[in-house]
């Protein structure tokens, strides 16, 4: 016990301690008995609890440690609410970003008000790596914790403050208990920690050759940022904000050194705002660039579905979007999510520095001022500790990496565009160094949205060399054609394993070729064929054998396609479109896409039947329209041959139908229920006129229009109609009165294109 007994318990209990300094040794001191000094203390016999001891021990050290209290102000003077702000700014960033990399189709539904649209599904983003998705989740979270922990910290400052002036009481006693021990080991453990604390802590001399460690380390982070965003073809006014954010910052670490006159804390401080901008400012620019830079005219589009009918092909707003536009934007918004273990280093790793100086920053604040608060008691001055300088040759380094970065980004900048500027298709595009001569192609899109003469329409221009030329480095993404000539996929193609979406409308392709099923990573095929052309006659029996991340697929306008291949290997499946197929009849199994959310069937005269739609539990959007025989064949329980949908259509080739002779609903439950629940878009009455498989543009109801839309005009039958780009087919007459209604509600609503008095009068345009 008596070894146990310290100094300050000697102090507390009343005994003179210049008799302890004029001992001989310390350690016969320590030795000393205690109960001889209690009792001589306390002239009793008694021996006192060591309750006792432990209170007058604490009152004694209370009077001889006079602990000041700072407000919040005095603690973290005027760096404490912008602190605040930046961390509760900091932490809302962060659960964004958790969002949208969990929930990417909410997340940009939510940002662009897109929510309502092709059911919530118009982004069809997918995340073809759920594991990292939900690993990169988590490193979100820690970091939202982490910045939550420094502002707790903060708010708390009046425990820090304590807990200082503690620490600060322990470490002086704990130095003189030590002070006559000595051993190499301890010796040398203390010059290691002496180095340590010179190098890493604020008030250290070696403390600003960490600082240019740090910075070292934070530049090469971003460096590699700029790298990706290089590498991925990301828009040049992002690309070149973030060089130049680069390149200040690099700046000014050179210009700190050749100044000389900032402390190692004001050199922190001042380095804050740049970490600040690549953690939270850049990526919010970023969201800001997809906001500003994609137009969607949503009160058009309403128009279309207040008036088209359910299985119209302008109902879909993928569709009717500018596709350059959703291209930069996925780009742009993808560069936020977290994709790949790269992805995962760079964001938490930026993160995390920036909360760690953080906290760093409000502890050495509250430490100074303690002190500071401390000497005032006292009065005494506080002695500033002199920091050595960073040799100022090293700015040279920092100032030639700004010019470096500079003269990088520009030359590869300028090297892709020298190679690709002669395909203006290509939307997206690597930026990359001596390339060889060929350009490093992304996305290509190609498209006419809105041919007007019927030689635009019969010989549209042949895209087969370019689609060639481009796919040659094997960079390519995206591919989409609309109105282009495209009648069989380049050889090229196949070696672009990396491609996620094909769309090919009005290209008249005739053969997909066997190795289309090596686009492991597709995840849109929209296939259209073109009225008048021989289009496909049959798909490859495997082709969806092996693609893990295929979402959505469109297949139509393919009169001769009488199969469609087995769903067995698309998992992440969630929109199918089949329509004007005449010669199919029957549908793959369901069994292996049970995340299918939309699926619509339109002009499928010989469809006879439905598998088994129960696997189906997330569908949301169930639609059967125009002539399809299992309406009343008896499939769904009663066979009746004089509907419309069953009887012999002349004018479309169509034969009569037959009664089914299964079970209805071949006896599954799950279909019947499907039938039930979607009764309002299924299998619904229309004129026989509408019923009719619609034939394309001729040249009499081209010409006829004369280049001028929404001109009145009349049909081959006599009737009255209107010319129209109706599913992105060239200007034509169409009779079909829905699209007279829509654009005289247009009209009348003042939507859309800016109506003309002399053409459109009979719509109701007036000056």
């Amino acid at each position: 016990m008596g070894k146990a007994f310290s100094s300050s318990n000697v102090v507390a209990a009343g005994f003179d301690t210049s008799k302890l300094r004029s001992a001989p040794s310390r350690k016969k001191i320590q030795r000393m008995d205690t109960q001889s000094v209690i009792v001589s203390t306390m002239k009793t016999n008694q021996i006192l609890p060591v309750a006792t001891l432990t209170t007058q021990e604490e009152k004694t050290s209370e009077k001889k440690y006079q602990f000041v209290t700072l407000t919040f102000g005095e603690a973290f003077g005027a760096l404490g609410t912008p602190m605040l702000v930046t961390l509760v700014a900091c932490i809302s960033w962060t659960n964004c970003l958790i969002c949208v990399t969990l929930l990417p189709n909410q997340a940009a539904n939510w940002l662009m008000g897109t929510t309502g649209y092709d059911n919530g599904q118009f982004w069809l983003m997918i995340d073809t790596d759920p594991v990292m998705t939900k690993i990169g989740a988590a490193g979100l979270a820690f970091v939202s914790a982490c910045y939550l922990y420094v502002v707790i910290k903060m708010l708390r400052w009046q425990k820090t403050v304590l807990h200082l002036q503690q620490a600060s009481q322990r470490h002086e006693e704990q130095r003189r208990a030590d002070s006559a021990v000595d051993s190499w080991m301890r010796a040398a453990s203390l010059r290691c920690k002496t180095q340590y604390v010179e190098f890493t802590s604020f008030r250290g001399n070696k403390r600003k050759f960490w600082n240019v460690c740090l910075k070292i380390f934070n530049l090469s982070m971003q460096m590699t940022v700029l790298l990706e965003l290089l590498e991925t073809g990301s828009p040049v006014a992002l690309v070149y904000g973030y060089t130049a954010f680069i390149s200040l910052g690099s700046l000014a670490g050179a210009l700190k050194i050749l100044i000389g006159k900032f402390s190692a804390m004001g050199e922190v401080v001042a380095g804050c705002p740049f970490d600040l901008f690549a953690a939270i400012v850049f990526p919010c620019l970023v969201l800001v660039y997809c906001f500003y830079n994609f137009q969607f005219d949503d009160a058009v589009f309403a128009t279309y579905l207040e008036i088209l009918p359910v299985g119209s092909f302008e109902r879909s707003a993928a569709v009717f979007a500018d596709p350059s536009e959703m291209a930069l934007f996925r780009l742009a918004f993808d560069s936020l999510r977290i994709k790949s273990t790269l992805d995962l280093v760079l964001r938490v790793g930026i993160n995390l520095s920036f909360c760690y100086r953080l906290k760093r920053i409000g502890d050495v604040l509250v430490a100074a001022h303690v002190r500071r608060a401390q000497a005032l008691r006292a009065k005494r001055t506080t002695r500033h500790r002199q920091q050595r300088p960073v040799p100022r040759v090293v700015a040279v380094f920092f100032i030639a990496f700004s010019v470096v970065v500079w003269m990088v980004t520009n030359q590869v900048i300028a090297d892709s565009h020298a190679h690709c500027s002669h395909y203006p298709q290509c939307v997206v595009y690597a930026y990359r160094w001596k390339q060889g001569g060929v350009c490093p192609c992304r996305i290509l899109i190609d498209v006419d949205r809105a041919p007007r003469t019927y030689d635009e329409w019969t010989n549209p221009v042949d895209v087969y060399s370019t689609v060639q030329a481009l796919a040659t480095a094997g960079e390519l993404r995206s591919l989409q054609l609309i109105n282009r000539q495209l009648l069989e996929l380049p050889e090229e193609l196949r070696a672009c394993r990396q491609l996620s979406s094909l769309e090919l409308i009005y290209t008249g392709i005739q053969k997909i070729p066997s190795w289309t099923k090596e686009f492991k990573y597709l995840q849109t095929l929209h296939l259209e064929g073109k009225v008048g052309s021989q289009n496909l006659l049959l798909l490859p029996d495997d082709l969806f054998n092996d693609m893990p991340w295929l979402s959505t697929i469109h297949i139509g306008i393919h009169p001769e396609l009488s199969r469609i291949p087995s769903l067995s290997g698309v998992p992440n499946l969630q929109s199918v479109t089949l329509a004007w197929l005449l010669e199919l009849r029957t549908l793959p199994s369901f069994d292996h896409v049970s995340r299918l959310q939309s699926l619509v069937l339109g002009l499928l005269p010989h469809l006879e039947q439905i598998p088994d739609m129960a696997p189906l539990k997330a569908l949301s959007d169930f639609t059967l329209s125009l002539p399809i025989q299992l309406c009343c064949n008896g499939f769904r329980g009663k066979c009746d041959l004089t509907d419309d949908y069953c009887v012999q259509n002349s004018r479309s080739g169509i034969p009569a139908a037959s009664c089914f002779k299964g079970e209805p609903f071949l006896g599954n439950a799950g279909t019947q229920e499907a039938f039930t629940r979607f009764d309002a878009s299924i299998c619904q009455k229309m004129s026989s006129d509408l019923l009719v498989v619609p034939g394309g543009p001729t040249k009499q109801t081209i010409e006829i229009c004369d280049s001028k839309p929404f001109a009145r005009c009349e049909g081959p039958d006599g009737g009255v109609g209107i010319c129209y780009n109706t599913r992105m087919q060239v200007l034509s007459c169409y009779g079909d009165e829905n699209y007279i209604k829509l654009r005289r509600y247009q009209i009348q609503k003042d939507i859309g294109q800016k109506c003309d008095s002399v053409l459109e009068g009979w719509l109701g345009c007036r000056d």
